[in-house]
């Protein structure tokens, strides 16, 4: 069997840690939705989504080993590129309307992502919104490569050889804008953070991850490694 890039085995979003973008995710996206996932994977959220928060779940997936691991989880998987006519005329032929579009680590993928996401406005129902995660190419370890003189693609990260687009919490407001979309809620993941002064902090109970929280709040635009955006089409879009 082939490895799936994306794939989470025996994956508990709920013992991560809070500020984890997953489990930021989860808890945007709420109970009881109607969820469209894209880029679903072998479906490790959608699975949690279901069967923690009573959501009904629908996915898009490339990988067609993924989508046929998500198949067993989901009410429905349409396996293709979601910039495809033929993915976007399937979703609209569906006619389903959706209580949430999520896009996590998807959206850098694509070639186009402003039509994409003009295309997926249309099938959120009437209160819909879209849940989006996207990398920061301004985090802190790439401005630190980039003043070595060093831009090394990786396997995955912010640097993953797959990426298209790359995004700041400048121009991923922008993105949104152009599409429509305005930010009901926005937050950050700082993944592992400062590495010794993150392991020093961590060990003092309560008060040390307050005050990371605190410390890297100053500066969510270096610190962050993913922004997690909550956004709905605005009411003149």
């Amino acid at each position: 069997m082939s490895k799936i890039k994306y794939h989470r085995e025996n994956y508990d979003i709920g013992s991560l840690d809070p500020h984890w973008a997953d489990a930021q995710i989860v808890r945007m996206i709420g109970e009881n939705k109607k969820v469209l996932e894209i880029g679903c994977a072998n479906g490790y959220i959608g699975k949690y989504l279901k069967e923690k928060q009573n959501c009904k779940i629908f996915g898009v997936e490339l990988n067609r080993q993924a989508a046929e691991e998500a198949r067993e989880i989901y009410e429905g998987i349409i396996t293709g590129d979601i910039e495809s006519k033929e993915v976007l005329s399937k979703l609209e032929g569906r006619g389903e309307r959706f209580e949430v579009i999520l896009c996590s680590n998807i959206l850098e993928h694509l070639q186009n992502p402003l039509e994409v996401l003009n295309r997926l406005k249309l099938l959120l129902s009437s209160n819909g919104c879209f849940v989006i995660a996207l990398p920061n190419i301004a985090h802190w370890s790439i401005r630190l490569k980039l003043w070595k003189g060093n831009f090394d693609y990786t396997e995955s990260g912010i640097l993953d050889n797959t990426h298209l687009k790359f995004f700041t919490l400048k121009t991923a407001g922008e993105l949104l804008q152009e599409a429509g979309l305005k930010i009901e809620k926005w937050s950050f993941d700082w993944d592992n953070g400062i590495p010794k002064f993150n392991g020093l902090l961590n060990r003092i109970p309560k008060l040390g991850p307050k005050f990371l929280h605190w410390f890297y709040s100053l500066c969510p635009a270096l610190f962050g490694f993913q922004f997690i955006f909550k956004v709905a089409p605005a009411k003149n879009g």
